[in-house]
């Protein structure tokens, strides 16, 4: 493993449990084993791989970087957990989706099993999908932060902070499972849905008065679930929202 970060780290540890002789390094010159693992920033992937000598099967964990970047090898391969993986190491990997691809079948397999060893579920990713699953994960991931982080800051303001999981968790995460299940023509509810003009009017004033920037938040967020919902309940929130509907 070269790059002694948040993921290499986590790999790294994942594969020492499951029997592997895993070293983690910063130096890929001395990158001598059977497998080499890039865990570096996407931007020196290209600059890293060619550092590292010729002969291990060599793979990165970047999701976005094509297989072209690790250089004119026989062998090469993306390990792409889909997780989202915090400081600290640990078995954060267990039961998440690992995107293979690779440059020829029997690498495929190899990554499929180490996939598998560090107990993620291998899914087999065309180079010419990529980088379309580490978007979709960004999506999942990332930009589903925004308006929780929004969530949380007007429950501060309510005064109810102490309790969030209790409060937010259920609804989240039911939020989240019906989403998954109904795909990408899933049906919101709540004002926006409903097409409320009032209430999202009051929504409006509260924060206005409260947050400026959470009412901004309120509205960038509504304004996305219009192509979600019906065209009447749309025109009638985007009117309430100030904007095109």
């Amino acid at each position: 493993m070269i790059g002694p970060g948040r993921a290499g780290t986590t790999i790294d540890e994942a594969a020492r449990a499951a029997g592997h002789a895993s070293r983690l390094t910063r130096d890929a010159a001395v990158a001598d084993g059977d497998v080499v693992i890039l865990a570096v920033p996407d931007a020196a992937v290209a600059e890293v791989a060619r550092a590292v000598p010729l002969g291990p099967a060599l793979g990165t964990l970047s999701g976005s970087v094509p297989l072209a970047d690790l250089g004119p090898r026989e062998r090469v391969f993306c390990l792409h957990p889909m997780q989202t993986i915090q400081p600290g190491g640990g078995l954060q990997l267990t039961g998440c989706t690992a995107g293979i691809t690779a440059s020829d079948a029997a690498t495929a397999e190899l990554a499929r099993g180490l996939a598998a060893d560090l107990g993620m579920h291998p899914v087999d990713v065309p180079e010419a999908s990529r980088p379309l699953p580490h978007l979709a994960c960004v999506f999942a991931s990332n930009l589903v932060l925004p308006a929780l982080a929004a969530a949380l800051r007007t429950l501060e303001l309510a005064g109810l902070e102490h309790d969030r999981a209790a409060l937010l968790g259920p609804l989240a995460h039911r939020a989240l499972d019906n989403a998954l299940a109904d795909g990408a023509r899933v049906r919101p509810t709540g004002p926006v849905a409903r097409g409320d003009a009032g209430t999202l009017a009051a929504h409006r004033a509260v924060l206005a008065a409260r947050d400026p920037d959470l009412e901004r938040a309120y509205i960038a967020l509504s304004s996305l679930l219009l192509p979600l919902v019906d065209a009447r309940s749309a025109d009638r929130a985007a009117a309430a929202l100030e904007v095109p509907a």
